[in-house]
């Protein structure tokens, strides 16, 4: 009930600071798409060939809609990383490096929105990382601890409308993600990750990245906007007509 009347004085004050409707949906979201990071050794390093990984995401997502052309995206999304490399030991072996890690990420994205029904967006995300493990071969271990506990990314994508009803929208897009912070923790810095068994002598950061298609699908739960009266008041359902 507290959290219903904070959004509802939130939504109040957007449009008293605003003279635009201003709208709520709320849905689902699932994304799908390829991974990897950036580790300068790793990349240097002949030993080594990077593979591109896959990662999916679902969840939930808050819309608000001001006016016609600008909006914010609130959405919290379950998601799991895998990301593959191959490395070559002193032997000539090549031996499969396997990553995983399963997070919650958390974005807050400005959308810019057009009469064709495309839109701009940008803004930050934060992973929340819960479970990671690596291999070595086929060897797997459990390595949350060398991994950071989150890191912070910046996302940019474009989209469009696929349908839109009284009741329901459906978008769908394409985002890419950059981490501007290092997936790997203080101890597992000082352990060499993510790659222990390579001996670099210098330390470098992990920075994944993501480009990924994904669907949304909203239902307009209302907002405010002025009346047939002329009143400005809620009304029940979604801008969009």
């Amino acid at each position: 009930m507290r959290s219903t009347f904070t959004l509802a004085v939130f939504i109040s004050l957007l449009a008293t600071t605003a003279d635009a409707q201003v709208w709520l949906e709320l849905g689902l979201k699932g994304m799908m798409g390829f991974t990897g990071f950036y580790n300068k050794n790793i990349v240097d390093d002949s030993r080594h060939d990077s593979q591109l990984g896959l990662a999916t995401s679902v969840g939930g997502v808050a819309a608000i809609n001001i006016g016609e052309y600008h909006g914010l995206n609130i959405e919290a999304l379950g998601a799991t990383h895998h990301q593959s490399f191959t490395f070559r030991d002193n032997d000539g072996n090549n031996n499969a490096i396997n990553m995983e890690w399963k997070s919650t990420d958390v974005y807050l994205l400005y959308r810019w929105y057009r009469d064709n029904g495309a839109f701009l967006e940008i803004g930050p995300k934060v992973t929340y990382i819960r479970e990671a493990q690596q291999s070595y071969g086929t060897d797997w271990a459990k390595v949350t601890d060398e991994y950071a506990d989150k890191y912070y990314s910046l996302a940019f994508g474009v989209g469009g409308f696929v349908s839109t009803s009284e009741v329901l929208t459906v978008k769908t897009g394409l985002r890419a993600e950059y981490a501007l912070t290092d997936l790997i923790s203080e101890k597992g810095q000082a352990d060499g990750y993510p790659s222990p068994y390579a001996g670099f002598e210098n330390y470098t950061e992990t920075r994944p990245f993501r480009v990924g298609l994904y669907m949304e699908v909203t239902f307009g739960v209302g907002g405010i906007a002025q009346s047939m009266c002329g009143r400005r008041g809620f009304i029940f359902g979604t801008r969009y007509k």
